[in-house]
C-alpha cells in the first residue's frame, strides 16, 4: 500500500528521524555511525543538487551556490570554505573517511536543529554522571515520526525505486540502521549491493568498518 510521503525534509532530517527511539529518546545504535550517515547524506542531496561530486575517494565541490535547504546550504558553506572550495569556491576536499570523522557531530547538529525548527523534535542538553556533555532528542511531532517510517517502510516494498529512497536506504543499510528498523535479514542482503553502488553510502561503510578493526586490536 503507498503511503502518503511526509513533508519536504532534507535526507538527513529523515535519516535522523529513523534512527530516534521515540521510547528513549536516543538514536538506536552507535552515535558515530549515525554521525557519519548524517555527514553523507548531505553530501547524497549535494550530489543530486549538482553541487558536489565524488573524485578517487575525496568529494569536490562544483558549483558552491546556495540550494534553497538552510541545512544543505550550511554544509555547503562549510565545504566551499574548506579544502574543497579552492579558487572561486571550486576544488578538492579532503578525504571522504576524514571527512565524516570531522564533520559528523555537525551534521548531526545541524539536523537536530532543523527538525527542532520544525517542532519534530525536543533537544534537551544535559552531562551525563555530571561531567560530560549529552544529548537527548524527544520526539514531539509523532505522526510525522510514524509518516517517516511508515514512507520508508513503502520505499522498501516497492524496489526503492528512486534516487532519493536509493540514497536513504543504502545509508540505512551502511550505518546498520536498517537492522535495527527491522527489515529482514533477506531484504538487506538483496539490498546491499546499493551500499558499494553509491559513493557516500560506501565512505560511511568503510569508515565503520576501521572503526571496527581499530576497536578490536585496541587502537
Amino acid at each position: 500500500m503507498t503511503t502518503i510521503p511526509p513533508p519536504r525534509l532534507t535526507m538527513a532530517e529523515e535519516l535522523l528521524l529513523l534512527a530516534l527511539d521515540p521510547t528513549r529518546s536516543r538514536p538506536r545504535g552507535q552515535s558515530a555511525h549515525l554521525r557519519y550517515g548524517l555527514a553523507a547524506a548531505a553530501l547524497a542531496e549535494l550530489e543530486g543538487y549538482g553541487s558536489v561530486a565524488e573524485e578517487r575517494g575525496r568529494f569536490v565541490v562544483l558549483r558552491p551556490l546556495p540550494v534553497g535547504q538552510p541545512l544543505l546550504d550550511q554544509v555547503l558553506g562549510d565545504l566551499a570554505a574548506g579544502p574543497a572550495g579552492g579558487a572561486n569556491g571550486k576544488g578538492k576536499g579532503e578525504r571522504l573517511q576524514a571527512w565524516l570523522r570531522r564533520y559528523g557531530k555537525q551534521a548531526e547538529h545541524l539536523a537536530a536543529a532543523a527538525l527542532a525548527d520544525r517542532g519534530a523534535i525536543r533537544v534537551a542538553e544535559q552531562r551525563a554522571l555530571g561531567l560530560f556533555p549529552s544529548r537527548r532528542y524527544h520526539v514531539v511531532d509523532r505522526p510525522l515520526h510514524d509518516q517517516v517510517l511508515a514512507s520508508f517502510h513503502d520505499a522498501l516494498e516497492r524496489g526503492v525505486p528512486d534516487r532519493r529512497s536509493r540514497a536513504l536506504v543504502g545509508l540505512l543499510l551502511a550505518t546498520e540502521l536498517a537492522t535495527r528498523l527491522g527489515v529482514p535479514w533477506r531484504v538487506r542482503r538483496e539490498l546491499k549491493p546499493l551500499v558499494r553502488e553509491q559513493w557516500f553510502a560506501e565512505a560511511v561503510r568503510k569508515q565503520i568498518s576501521s572503526d571496527k578493526a581499530a576497536a578490536g586490536s585496541g587502537g
